[in-house]
């Protein structure tokens, strides 16, 4: 009789833990579920830690250019100056702000206003942009020593093309600047909206500053060349101050530069 009770009691005890263990468990179960769920409607994290050493080229430019291209850095540079195209003049404001994944660059020509970044299309304030206003922004926007480095966080392939490079109708006494001309080619989304209207540009890094001096790269089937005549150092960073567009010999574009401001 002992016997059996004792049974019995070890039966309902093991039963009694069955059921508590099987709540637990489901319990869990549901509790994880519901994180879970709420984990995936979560938006992803982005990192706050750029990396901007993917190619030694554009990191060695960054640093010539100041401090704004540290990796934790989300710096913010406004130029004003004055825009010459034929002849016709206007004020341009020209703001560009990092991010993560490389900038957003915000344009104020005369009255117009154009938007810009590596994941939409360029916008304008009103009306979409025209096919004229496509070309400007995108001289204003990719012919930068900002975009030589930031174009690698969008996916742009670089490649050294030469070093040490003269003029071609440098003599043999020639003491002028060298440079190492560096490619850089366009990631070409499926977006056509999105594609960069130039394909690739040259730049030439002086061997000596360690900045560029010019870009060449073809528009639309016509040949440019991007000058920067001129550098404006403040408290370390450093921005051209006077850059020319020209065509077959003829300067098409001119950006003259009144103010520069830097913050993080």
């Amino acid at each position: 009789m002992s016997r059996t009770r004792n049974t019995l009691t070890f039966a309902v005890a093991a039963s009694i833990a069955l059921a508590a263990t099987s709540v637990l468990l489901i319990s869990r179960a549901a509790t994880k579920s519901s994180v879970d769920a709420r984990r995936a409607q979560l938006p992803p994290r982005q990192s706050k830690v750029r990396n901007l050493s993917l190619h030694p080229e554009a990191l060695s430019v960054s640093r010539r250019l100041g401090d704004r291209f540290k990796s934790v850095s989300r710096a913010v540079s406004t130029v004003a100056g004055t825009l010459t195209i034929d002849g016709n003049q206007m004020p341009l404001v020209l703001v560009r702000s990092q991010t993560n994944t490389g900038e957003n660059v915000d344009i104020q020509a005369g009255t117009r206003g154009l938007k810009w970044n590596e994941r939409a299309p360029l916008s304008a304030t009103s009306e979409r942009p025209s096919p004229a206003e496509r070309v400007l922004a995108e001289r204003l926007i990719l012919d930068s020593p900002d975009q030589f480095v930031l174009a690698q966080l969008r996916g742009a392939a670089y490649f050294t093309v030469a070093r040490n490079v003269r003029p071609t109708d440098a003599g043999e006494g020639y003491n002028g600047p060298l440079w190492n001309m560096v490619r850089v080619d366009e990631p070409i989304p499926q977006d056509e909206s999105m594609r960069a209207l130039s394909a690739w540009r040259i730049y030439y890094i002086n061997v000596e500053t360690g900045l560029p001096d010019r870009i060449e790269y073809q528009l639309n089937g016509q040949g440019i060349r991007t000058d920067f005549l001129e550098w404006i150092d403040q408290n370390g960073e450093k921005t051209p101050g006077h850059i020319t567009w020209s065509s077959g010999g003829q300067v098409i574009m001119d950006y003259t530069v009144r103010n520069i401001s830097h913050h993080q």
